[in-house]
Order: C-alpha cells, then sequence, then structure tokens
C-alpha cells in the first residue's frame, strides 16, 4: 500500500479513518467480504445486500458488483487527502471517494464507490 499524502484538521481521527479504509481496501482485495462489511455502517452493508440481492459479504467484493472499480483497485490503494470534520470523514483514494462517520469507538463506511459530480451531491455505489 501507497500513501501520498494526508492533511485534516484532527490529527489522530484523520489517520485513525484512514487506517479503517487500508483495513476496508486490504479486506477487499484480500477476497474478504465479511471483514469488509464489518467496516461498513451496518445500513450501508444493508443497503447494498438489499440492491445487490447478495448478503453483503459478496457483494463487496464481487468483480462485477457495484463496487468494481474498488475492487479492482484494492490491492493499489493510494490515499490522496483525508478531512476530517466533528465525527464525519472524507477519505479520496486514487480511485475512490468514501465517506466514514465516528460510531461508537471507531470510524465505520458510510458510503464507498463515490464520484464527484460537479454542483451536485457524490454519486456513490454504497451509502447508508
Amino acid at each position: 500500500m501507497t500513501v501520498l499524502g494526508l492533511s485534516a484538521c484532527a490529527g489522530p481521527d484523520a489517520s485513525d479513518a484512514q487506517d479503517v479504509v487500508e483495513s476496508f481496501s486490504a479486506a477487499i482485495a484480500a477476497g474478504d467480504g465479511d471483514a469488509a462489511c464489518g467496516l461498513l455502517l451496518p445500513d450501508a452493508a444493508e443497503a447494498l445486500a438489499e440492491d445487490t440481492g447478495q448478503p453483503c459479504e459478496d457483494a463487496v467484493v464481487d468483480p462485477s458488483g457495484p463496487l468494481a472499480d474498488v475492487v479492482a483497485a484494492a490491492g493499489d490503494l493510494v490515499v490522496e487527502d483525508v478531512h476530517v470534520a466533528g465525527r464525519q470523514a472524507q477519505v479520496v483514494t486514487a480511485s475512490d471517494t468514501l465517506f466514514l462517520a465516528h460510531s461508537g469507538d471507531g470510524w465505520v463506511v458510510t458510503a464507498a464507490g463515490c464520484t464527484a459530480r460537479p454542483d451536485r451531491p457524490y454519486d456513490c455505489e454504497v451509502e447508508a
């Protein structure tokens, strides 16, 4: 895994958010759908399962599923930027933008497979 840069307003929380994204990517790269789904907000995991008609642990690593681009790039994660605002974080990688929320003891992924759209909210393949 390669990391280009890290900038954020909240020191340790930013690195913790980045760690979760790195763990999420590593789980996807290893085909460990259980671990990847465990890092998703439960509502996001349920939405992914509903949208695909597959259990989350299968859908999240499916190379032809909604996270196909994330699956393809998972082994070569390059984190470009991390932004933290209170209990929310945005992690920008070379191939994806992920959103996280601080929940309980740590960060969980609330949206993945997100693409920026001019003058509109991000379009995300997986979101709560």
